[in-house]
């Protein structure tokens, strides 16, 4: 998921990624944003491995005092970058589409920088609302990130964390 914008990094491992992804070392970082974003949190448990809820985009069920049940992807950059990397192309060779042109069935996702302690938590609907309407523009004005895997690329553009915060506010605005 890292990467310089404009630039290809060395070749991805999958399996390894997701590993990083999974580490257990990063829980109590999780449970201290989770228990500052819901202060009803009761508790959350992370789904890890090859499962339906990964293939829903679902690394995370967090339960509030009220009964109700939120589905959270976590998203983590191992440095600090300006920018949310949007994977729109998950597989350039089979044309997979990335993690935000998927219709995932969450409601949060967590966007962290792990060096510099900090997560944003975009309310799905509102981000997939976004991007629909700026993403072509993105894609036009702001760098790609290529990925090169063993036998693909995967393909994202940086945009600039002020932009997706702001296009995000202006989607919960409905004008009709």
């Amino acid at each position: 998921m890292d990467g310089n914008p404009g630039a290809t990094r060395a070749v991805h491992n999958f399996d390894e990624d997701l590993a990083f992804s999974e580490q257990a070392s990063c829980e109590p970082f999780w449970d201290a944003i989770y228990r500052k974003a819901f202060p009803d949190l009761l508790s959350h448990m992370l789904c890890s491995g090859k499962s339906k809820a990964q293939e829903l985009g679902i690394d995370r069920l967090i339960l509030l005092s009220n009964g109700l049940t939120l589905k959270v992807e976590e998203k983590k950059r191992r440095k600090a970058y300006p920018d949310i990397a949007f994977e729109h192309t998950a597989n350039d060779r089979t044309k997979a589409p990335g993690w935000i042109e998927k219709d995932l069935a969450i409601n949060y996702l967590a966007y962290a920088f792990l060096p510099i302690k900090t997560a944003y938590l975009f309310d799905w609907q509102m981000l997939k609302r976004a991007w629909r309407e700026f993403g072509a523009v993105w894609k036009r004005d702001y760098p790609e990130i290529i990925a090169q895997n063993p036998n693909y690329k995967t393909i994202s553009v940086a945009v600039p964390i002020s932009t997706v915060q702001s296009a995000v506010r202006n989607a919960r605005i409905i004008k009709i």
